[in-house]
Formats: C-alpha cells, structure tokens, sequence
C-alpha cells in the first residue's frame, strides 16, 4: 500500500473555513445570511460535513458531546447553518474534480475522504457529477454510431470525474458502477490510444484513511482557534 498524503483535502476546506471565521474583523457571510455563531460553534457546524456516524470516531467523547449538546440547544438556527455550509462545501468538493488534474495517489485520497462525508453532502456531490458522466456517454454512443471522431482531449472534466468515480466504486461499490464500467467502456473504444484503467484502482484502504483522519482531525481543526 502506499503511503498516505499527509494532507486531507476536507480538513483544509474546514480549516481555512475555521480560520477565517475565528479572525474575522467584521461581519461574516455565508451564502448571503450574516453568521454571529461563536467561533467553536461555527467549527461544530463545519464538522457536520462527514458522516454521522464516524464523528464519534473521529472526535474525543467531550468534544462530540458538546456537539450534540449545541445541536440540541441551538436546533434551527445551528442547523441551518450546517446545511448551508454542507452546500458550500459541497460545490467547492465538485469545482475541484471538474478544473483540477490530480495525481492518482490525490485521486486515491480523495476517493476515500469523499466516502467519509455525510450521506446528504455525497448526494449533492454525486449526483450532478454523475449527471454529467451519462451525457458524456451519450455524446460518445452518437459519435460512435455516426462514425465521427470522438474528441476526448475536449473531455477532460468527464474524464476527471471518471478517474474519481471509478476509484469511489472500487472502495465502496454501488449502483453507481453500471455507469462509471459503460463510461469507461466507450472510452476504450472512441480513443485512438489505448487507455487502460488497471492503473485507477486505489492503492489505499478506506480503513487506512479513517485511521490516519481519527488520528489529526481534532488537534487540527481545533488548534485553528488556538492560533492567536
């Protein structure tokens, strides 16, 4: 297995986030809506983009009791917040993937964090991106079918995402893969060189990413309000 990058993509987003909000000299905006929240709530709320389920993992019993604590007294305002931070983040995550050329172990990586984010944030990932890989099939079957040139070198965000996703399946297979195995079948047969995607299978585990996230996401993201 390789060595994993010492970075994770989420916990920069959230860490530049943090910071910006904890030095923030005058009135801080998020999607239009002034936030007056603490500089720990809105790192709480900020936390809210992975998984339910390994936040108790990833953050010690005091700190995740807290959490629950500050969703239970502040309920819709805090929430509201969460939500429109899981929208910030999500079109940051899916900017990222269509302008961005990763190296396989980046793409590796962000496999993984993107199977660790919370059910809703992968959904408004997910499903658009994958929107966009079943037109890009289209447009190849038709050219195939007409006996056209398939330009692929003007596909390059389908073929992005199509290193993304293919890596997302083999970790985590789903549905999913009927599409990103058709993508990556019309691909073969419209480039003029060969393409092979053996070399798109994660060399990095999920357990290893959760492991190695357990290990820095509380000292990191906490120590951003202890910088001053």
């Amino acid at each position: 297995m390789q060595e994993i990058q010492k970075n994770f993509y989420t916990l920069e987003w959230i860490k530049k986030l943090a910071r910006d909000y904890s030095g923030r000299e005058e009135k801080f905006f998020v999607e239009d809506k002034e936030v007056e929240f603490s500089s720990v709530h809105f790192l709480y709320a900020l936390l809210h983009i992975y998984h339910r389920g390994f936040l108790p993992e990833f953050l010690s019993e005091k700190r995740y009791q807290e959490l629950m604590k500050i969703r239970t007294e502040l309920e819709f305002d805090f929430m509201y917040l969460v939500d429109i931070l899981r929208k910030e983040f999500s079109y940051w995550f899916k900017e990222n993937l269509l302008c961005r050329d990763f190296s396989p172990q980046a793409y590796d990586k962000l496999a993984c964090e993107f199977l660790l984010l919370e059910e809703q944030v992968r959904k408004q990932i997910q499903i658009p991106l994958l929107d966009q890989i079943k037109k890009f099939c289209m447009d190849i079957e038709e050219k195939l079918e007409k006996k056209e040139k398939v330009e692929l070198d003007k596909k390059e965000r389908a073929l992005r995402l199509l290193k993304f996703f293919n890596r997302v399946e083999k970790l985590n297979a789903s549905l999913c893969s009927r599409l990103v195995d058709r993508a990556k079948d019309l691909v073969k047969k419209a480039s003029e060189d060969k393409i092979t995607f053996e070399n798109e299978i994660p060399q990095i585990s999920l357990e290893e990413v959760k492991k190695e996230l357990k290990e820095c996401l509380e000292k990191e993201t906490f120590g951003v309000l202890e910088e001053k």
